[in-house]
């Protein structure tokens, strides 16, 4: 029975694992941990951890790192994701355009942009309400959870993350390919004009605290 439960999970693990044969794209994030099974990780806010396990994921990233995203105004997501780019990472970003216009959003977007990081709005639906990141092609992060302060402090919300999964990252990874290609390319100028106001993240904000601040009036951004 041993031989059989073992030789049963050295199949799961070849299917599952991140050993899998990776794309061209994939084929760093995949050589650097040849043999790392399948597990899952589960967290929730606003008490039990949900951010730290989103910024744990991203901060796993070698290679490559999808976000998909409703309402984005985290400054600790948004440094984050520049660190990420700083070490090589290629990082991209799809969002919903409607639910991006605030003054909080633009000056997170513009972060992104002024890190060379590519972000395109997707104006498509009625709202582009997916919330979910695709690492090295082989680890999604998904969930309830917002990429903003009310998500991680105020709200009810849920992370779960599912590491070393080719297959799943693979469906993941074809959707968020599907809503990029929908999108429309973000530049400085395109968000500036979006919400004419001051900005309530600053750069400071983001070197400054992990935390950083947000108005009363941005929180119900999380929806």
């Amino acid at each position: 029975m041993r031989g059989c439960a073992a030789a049963l999970c050295a199949v799961l693990f070849a299917v599952c694992g991140c050993s899998t044969a990776p794309s061209a794209e994939g084929l760093a994030a995949a050589t650097a941990s040849p043999q790392t099974p399948l597990r899952f990780e589960v967290a929730f806010s606003p008490e039990a951890g949900a951010e730290a396990l989103v910024l744990r994921a991203i901060a796993s990233a070698g290679h490559t790192l999808r976000l998909a995203g409703y309402s984005f105004t985290s400054p600790t997501v948004v440094k984050a994701l520049m660190d990420a780019q700083r070490r090589g990472v290629d990082v991209r970003v799809v969002l919903d355009d409607r639910g991006n216009r605030g003054s909080a959003n633009v000056a997170a977007i513009n972060l992104l942009l002024g890190a060379g990081i590519q972000v395109r709005s997707n104006s498509r639906y009625a709202i582009h309400h997916d919330k979910y990141i695709v690492i090295d092609e082989c680890t999604v992060q998904a969930g309830s959870f917002n990429y903003t302060q009310a998500a991680a402090r105020a709200n009810s919300e849920n992370v779960l993350v599912v590491w070393n999964d080719v297959a799943l990252a693979g469906q993941y990874l074809r959707h968020w390919n599907s809503r990029w290609d929908q999108g429309a390319p973000a530049s400085p100028s395109y968000w500036t004009v979006q919400k004419n106001e001051k900005s309530s993240i600053h750069p400071q904000a983001i070197s400054r605290s992990p935390v950083g601040s947000m108005p009363p009036s941005r929180r119900s951004l999380s929806a």
